[in-house]
């Protein structure tokens, strides 16, 4: 079992504990056209070993999204 999480996994953690909105994220393998984001206007909900849940920005909680870390390619503040 590794102990390496990634390079995002101490920048989620410290997006979760400021709260701080997260204008895009972009994964790889997206359905996406190229250049559109995957993820817009979210804030992190929790941080697991391998993955992390972002949450719609004053949706209460209502969408979550279960992304894996080493899905997430780019991510804008």
């Amino acid at each position: 079992m590794s102990n390496y999480f990634g390079p995002y996994r101490f920048l989620f953690v410290l997006l979760l504990e400021s709260q701080q909105l997260i204008s895009e994220v972009f994964l790889i393998n997206s359905n996406q056209p190229a250049g559109t984001p995957d993820l817009t206007g979210v804030r992190v909900l929790e941080v697991g070993g391998d993955f992390v849940v972002f949450t719609q920005a004053g949706s209460a909680g209502a969408t979550r999204s279960y992304v894996s870390l080493d899905k997430i390619l780019l991510v804008e503040l």
